[in-house]
């Protein structure tokens, strides 16, 4: 049986199990939703794209490799994710964030220049829109910000 057909399947129950819990709760109405709202639209979408990838099981060509030569980055953003967790409450969010979108930006061979100019922008930004516009507590950090 091919792999993408058995996954296809398996998420294809995943979906029929969460839409089927998500009826079970209220659903409300899209702007007022309850709490059966995500689940259930959440599975719909899941249940759709199943059955691509269901019938393109069907339809594609023999199953080849799937590894690439470029198949450890998962391994390392994985890694990268969980350093940033062990480190977010001892270094601070900003800087935590920016160490984490550098490393992101390098993983994709951008330029060193590009990578920090593109960190610094995506931590201020998301500084300034959890901090500052939203008001939530994030960790300082030993630098105060």
């Amino acid at each position: 049986m091919p792999r993408d057909l058995v996954s296809g399947l398996f998420w294809l129950a995943v979906a029929i199990f969460a839409a089927v819990h998500g009826l079970s709760l209220q659903l409300g109405r899209l702007h007022r939703p309850g709490p059966g709202f995500f689940p259930f639209w959440g599975g719909v979408v899941l249940a759709l794209l199943s059955v691509v990838l269901i019938v393109s099981s069907f339809r594609g060509a023999p199953a080849t490799s799937r590894v690439r030569p470029e198949s450890w980055k998962p391994v390392v953003v994985v890694g990268a994710l969980l350093a940033y967790l062990l480190l977010l409450e001892s270094l601070g969010f900003v800087a935590v964030t920016f160490l984490f979108l550098l490393l992101l930006f390098r993983l994709e061979r951008r330029g060193w220049a590009l990578s920090a100019v593109s960190a610094v922008i995506g931590a201020f930004a998301s500084y300034v829109v959890f901090q500052l516009w939203l008001k939530t507590q994030l960790p300082t950090g030993p630098f105060g910000f």
